[in-house]
């Protein structure tokens, strides 16, 4: 009987290790494309939620006639009231600000945004 529970206990602990071990090389792999300025479209699901609802809330607060400099300082601004992304939200702000004043300039909604710089899959 102490073998067998000796014997699951190894397997079960073989089992996480080497999970730990495929996350954590996940883990480096997401750290090494985001430093690199690259974004695939299969992103950790947080990135995609974090663009739309930032998309979504500036869209409310920004007019028809809204400048580009506009854009740009909302654009700075919402990141705060985000909470726990607020860095990953800083990050896609920054990397992609201009592309986003564009795209807020347009009609399109939240999901369309975000799958076009290519941080939500289609």
């Amino acid at each position: 009987m102490l073998r067998r529970i000796v014997l699951i206990t190894l397997l079960i602990s073989s089992v996480c290790a080497l999970h730990w071990e495929m996350h954590k090389g996940d883990s480096i792999r997401n750290e090494f494309e985001e430093s690199s300025g690259e974004i695939e479209t299969e992103q950790l699901p947080g990135k995609c939620w974090a663009c739309k609802w930032v998309m979504k809330k500036l869209k409310k607060q920004i007019s028809n006639g809204a400048t580009p400099e506009d854009i740009k300082i909302k654009l700075g601004m919402i990141c705060d009231e985000i909470g726990f992304l607020k860095s990953m939200c800083r990050n896609l702000v920054n990397q992609f600000t201009d592309i986003l004043v564009e795209e807020l300039s347009t009609t399109d909604d939240a999901r369309t945004i975000c799958t076009n710089i290519r941080v939500c899959r289609k």
